[in-house]
């Protein structure tokens, strides 16, 4: 492509630079949406981490009653009794069953 006179040559220049603004828009427009998309994400890690938390805490919570439960169930088949032991096994199991239930059924998110 060949320029002729100043005029051209001039014009030209201010078409590349109008060009290249509008791209330098764009793409700072680009990376303000990739910065709020990396922040949504990381609010969004951050809430999902303090549900897991949570649920850790209460998985620790039922493990430590189950243990407490199967200690009992231990000391009471070791008394004797096959029958009795079952039926409060599984009264036991009924009890945290149900709990499990009520638990499960009215937690808050």
């Amino acid at each position: 492509m060949t320029l002729r006179g100043k005029g051209t040559k001039a014009s030209v220049e201010e078409m590349l630079e109008r060009q290249n603004d509008e791209m330098a828009d764009k793409l700072a427009d680009k990376v303000q949406m990739l910065k709020q998309i990396s922040l949504n994400i990381n609010t969004e890690i951050d809430a999902q981490n303090k549900q897991l938390d949570q649920m850790d805490e209460s998985a620790g919570s039922v493990m430590g009653s189950l243990s407490g439960t199967i200690k009992h169930l231990v000391d009471l088949s070791s008394q004797g009794g096959t029958r009795a032991v079952l039926v409060r096994a599984a009264g036991m199991f009924g009890f945290f069953l149900v709990i499990y239930f009520f638990s499960s059924r009215y937690t808050t998110d």
